[in-house]
């Protein structure tokens, strides 16, 4: 993986069989504990924001063949990766430490088809505190999480930046 990372190789990340998702992108950081990449959304065929994984939730990974460079339309990569300081990622705890002025996306092992978005209010050695954003950008309940129940966080996607743009729209 030292490789990869040096060489800012795309790869995909099989979850299976624990967990039907794929997560493709230009792998930042990997140790024993996590995951970092900047994500490769299909949709767009560019780079968008950054995926936390746990390690210990997927088994395989392949690292993206010459030809599968054609799906990506717009290499972007540069732009975020100059956003980012991967030495704040070294464990889960840390690194949502470093995530508290951020938007961010979780999935728990509780229930991967709902997540939560919204942004750290506090964290301590167990849990985090979340103020939640619906899909509207309006600010609802707070919610707190074990730190071992997340199997997924995302920063900084398109989705996370137009809420906040909406929520800042929305003071003025």
């Amino acid at each position: 993986m030292k490789d990869i990372i040096k060489q800012k190789l795309v790869i995909d990340i099989d979850t299976s069989p624990n967990w039907d998702k794929v997560y493709s992108g230009i792998c930042l950081v990997a140790n024993s504990e996590l995951v970092l990449l900047l994500n490769f959304n299909e949709e767009t065929a560019e780079f968008d924001g950054f995926t936390i994984v746990k390690n210990k939730d997927f088994e395989k990974y392949r690292v993206w063949e010459k030809e599968d460079y054609a799906e990506l339309k717009n290499d972007n990569s540069a732009e975020l990766l100059k956003s980012i300081d991967i030495e704040d990622f070294g464990d889960l705890k840390s690194s949502l430490k470093h995530l508290m002025s951020e938007l961010i996306a979780i999935y728990t092992y509780d229930d991967e088809d709902s997540y939560f978005v919204g942004k750290i209010l506090s964290i301590n050695d167990s849990s985090i505190e979340l103020k939640l954003i619906d899909k509207d950008s309006k600010w609802t309940d707070k919610e707190k999480i074990k730190i071992e129940e997340i199997s997924y966080v995302g920063f900084r996607t398109s989705y996370e930046t137009k809420l906040i743009k909406n929520v800042l729209q929305q003071r003025v």
